[in-house]
Order: structure tokens, then C-alpha cells, then sequence
């Protein structure tokens, strides 16, 4: 299914494109520091547009790169206090088990000691 919008959307921007190429035969010149250039303003146009996605695309990736970093790290983190906080109820559990003998054991020399 995403493939299929994605070659909708990919066919949408085509069609926009020849349109705007269509509509805009006008040469533009476009000046540099350096250098001087006339084109089209539909090249113009796709050239800036073409541009705008790469550099958002840029901002993106370094934004889900840093955000997939920060998961890693906290999935790490979340590991490590899961495996403590099972090893903490195993102690738990050892202790209440010492606990419950000692106070047999307690009750039971109270029991001898009053016979």
C-alpha cells in the first residue's frame, strides 16, 4: 500500500512539474557571486524545490538518527533496570524465606523453652 502512494505521489509531482514547465517558458537569469546563468524559470523552480526537499531531507534524517540514538540508549537502560529489579526480588525472596525460618525457629525454642 505505501508503495503504491508513493508511486501516486511520485506521478502527482511529475504531472506538476511538466505543468509548470508547461505554463513558465520564460528565461530567468540567475546570478551567482561568481557567475551569471539563464534558464528557464520551470527549471528554476524545480531546481529550488529540489533543493528545499534535500536540505528538509537532511534536517530529518539527522533528527531520526539523534531520536534512534536516544531509543538504543534508553532500551539499554531499560534492560539493565529490568534485569536489576529482578535480581532484587530474587533477594526479596531470599530474605523472606531467612525471615520465616528464623521466626520458626524462634517460635520453636519458645515452645521448648516453656515445656
Amino acid at each position: 500500500m505505501l508503495k503504491l502512494l508513493s508511486l501516486i505521489a511520485i506521478f502527482v509531482f511529475l504531472v506538476v512539474g511538466v505543468l509548470i514547465g508547461l505554463l513558465n517558458p520564460i528565461l530567468v537569469e540567475v546570478d551567482y557571486y561568481f557567475a551569471r546563468l539563464q534558464l528557464p524559470l520551470s527549471i528554476v523552480i524545480s531546481l529550488s524545490f529540489a533543493l528545499g526537499l534535500l536540505l528538509a531531507g537532511l534536517v530529518s534524517m539527522m533528527q531520526i538518527t539523534r531520536l534512534h540514538w536516544r531509543l538504543n540508549r534508553l532500551n539499554k537502560q531499560t534492560k539493565a533496570q529490568a534485569s536489576e529489579i529482578l535480581e532484587l526480588k530474587k533477594n526479596l525472596h531470599t530474605l523472606e524465606s531467612k525471615a520465616e525460618q528464623a521466626h520458626s525457629l524462634t517460635a520453636l525454642n519458645v515452645v521448648k523453652s516453656t515445656q
